[in-house]
């Protein structure tokens, strides 16, 4: 290589390791700004005090100003005492700025832009009874730290991400929300008015004195307080749910000045869930829709609440026609004392008596005439009875062969006697009429097998019973 060749070779090679050398000063002494006041690796405390000392809080987030002040051991607003606020809601923010460290510090900082501090994001300010600190909040770097100014001074912190995590919110989410009091298993009466178009459910102690069968407690009432249908227990707690189990989240207002605003100076619809007693434990006042929602508010509360407008129209338009049971014959079996069956084979009576054995428990005791029958296989067929399905509802059809019918007498004074009567009807199907007022579509597969397991218990063997008492 000539000479010239390798000076100009050293020249470059040392013109990078100088560049190097530049390098590493810059970074080393950036580096030591960043540690300044940060020795043996010990965070640096920026809280403005102890938690129980903590006095009042003020911060904006995007454009939502927001202020609180502990008054005597209670949180409120400071610009409305009247606004609810949650304390719980309240805490997360006390322990951030009575816990926010950071983990170094810019010193000298003349260009705050590029820390996001020009303009910060938001700021908090937090106070004691001797101190009071603001926080300016600008950006975050990669490794999820923030950049945080103390009241207008040259340095630059790196926050741990407390401040930041715990004050994106506003007034609305520092409110203290309510809730529907009232879980549907202890709901025993919803009422809905709704212009006129008013109805209630109600949930009866002995149902068996309503219906023939106390397997439904769930009753439609008329407005005069009247029984009228028995409902299907999961449609009715399914209705009643849309009240009781409405979550009440998103508040739109809490002091609702004007409640022609909301439509709440003449509800749509007023829910009330009664929990055991007279008086309504509950009650939901529903004003207008909105974009698919609707508002809706406490009984006596100020604040008011946009949740789906499906509910209201649940509530306000039910199907009661087909909420209606589907079982006719679910029978409680403990009130049964006879049965008649009628049968193409023949008519059977049945009695059903107790053992009385002493110091056992009574054991029921089926006899056909001077014939005893397996008590355990009539329990089978019995429990068959009950389950059996409807696929729905229909009128009276006349003409129609009858083909067996089941009678079942019971120790009820208002339903003495049941009859299921069973006549043909299509290939699917078989036409059962109970009581001659209520008529069922059910299978005819499964009512055929019902009455075929029927007769076959009069065909066996008498079985030995313990004597009847």
């Amino acid at each position: 290589m000539k000479r010239g060749a390798k000076l100009a070779a050293l020249l470059a090679a040392l013109a990078v390791l100088v560049g190097a050398w530049v390098l590493a000063e810059t970074m080393s002494g950036r580096r030591q700004d960043v540690l300044a006041g940060h020795a043996h690796g010990e965070d640096i405390s920026l809280a403005v005090g102890a938690a129980e000392d903590v006095n009042a809080l003020s911060w904006n987030y995007f454009g939502d100003a927001v202020s609180l002040k502990n008054d005597g051991g209670t949180w409120v607003n400071a610009e409305d005492a009247a606004c609810p606020i949650d304390p719980a809601a309240v805490q997360p923010l006390v322990e951030a700025v009575s816990s926010t460290a950071a983990t170094g510090v810019i010193e000298d900082v003349t260009d705050f832009a590029q820390y996001g501090l020009d303009d910060p994001a938001f700021v908090v300010m937090a106070a004691t009874a001797d101190k009071v600190t603001t926080y300016y909040i600008g950006d975050s770097n990669a490794a999820g730290t923030w950049y945080v100014r103390l009241d207008g001074d040259d340095k630059v912190y790196l926050e741990n991400g407390a401040l930041a995590a715990r004050f994106q919110v506003g007034l609305d989410d520092m409110l203290a929300l309510e809730s529907v009091d009232a879980a549907v298993s202890d709901v025993t009466a919803l009422t809905v008015r709704s212009g006129g178009e008013d109805y209630a459910l109600q949930k009866l102690d002995d149902p068996g004195d309503a219906w023939y069968t106390d397997a439904f407690p769930w009753f439609l009432v008329d407005g005069d307080g009247q029984t009228q249908r028995p409902l299907d227990s999961s449609k009715a707690e399914e209705l009643i749910g849309l009240a009781a189990d409405l979550v009440l989240t998103k508040c739109v207002s809490w002091d609702a000045a004007d409640e022609a605003d909301y439509g709440l100076d003449e509800p749509q619809a007023t829910a009330e869930l009664t929990c055991g007693g007279s008086e309504p434990t509950v009650t939901l006042q529903f004003g207008d829709y909105d974009d698919g929602n609707v508002y809706v508010r406490l009984g006596g509360s100020s604040l008011v609440y946009s949740v789906a407008g499906t509910v209201l129209d649940g509530l306000m338009y039910p199907d009661f026609e087909a909420m209606l049971p589907l079982s006719p014959t679910a029978l409680n079996w403990d009130k049964l004392t006879a049965m008649t069956l009628s049968l193409e084979e023949g008519t059977y009576d049945v009695a059903k008596t107790f053992s009385a054995q002493e110091g056992e428990e009574p054991q029921p005791i089926y006899t056909e005439g001077k014939r005893s029958l397996d008590p355990e296989k009539v329990q089978v067929w019995l429990d068959q009875v009950a389950a059996l399905p409807a696929d729905s509802r229909v009128g009276p059809s006349e003409g129609r062969g009858e083909l067996f019918r089941l009678t079942f007498r019971q120790d009820s004074a208002a339903f003495p006697e049941v009859t299921a009567v069973f006549y043909a009807y299509d290939s699917v199907h078989h036409l059962c009429a109970v009581n001659g007022e209520e008529y069922y579509l059910v299978s005819r597969t499964a009512a055929d097998a019902v009455a075929r397991n029927a007769a076959e218990l009069f065909m066996e063997d008498p079985v030995s019973t313990p004597e009847a008492g």
